[in-house]
């Protein structure tokens, strides 16, 4: 099995300001060096590419940020998303905040 592209739409609360989404994504950036595996010791996300939608087709459906991760490994996914603490944590935070969220992955 090849590396994971693992994408990640989001769709804040209107009520959410420009500073809070800001720092959400700042946060979401910074997962690359934070999430370190825990045999390795070291940092397993390859890359992290991640913005506000800029799409002039229409087709976003209220999503208006967008994380791209890349993985070495469907191992090193799968602990991301099911077991890193950093993860998890940052994940459980963000309800408040999210209106929906959508979470695709590809093998490249």
């Amino acid at each position: 099995m090849g590396e994971i592209i693992h994408v990640v739409q989001l769709k804040f609360k209107p009520e959410v300001d420009n500073a809070k989404v800001d720092d959400i994504m700042a946060s979401l950036e910074a997962l690359k060096t934070k999430c370190v595996h825990p045999d390795t010791k070291k940092s397993y996300i390859k890359s992290v590419r991640l913005g506000r939608d800029n799409s002039p087709e229409g087709f976003q459906n209220g999503y208006t940020h967008m994380v791209v991760s890349e993985f070495g490994s469907a191992a090193d996914r799968d602990y991301y998303a099911l077991k890193d603490p950093v993860h998890l944590a940052l994940a459980g935070g963000l309800p408040p905040f999210i209106a929906a969220l959508q979470v695709l992955d590809i093998e490249s």
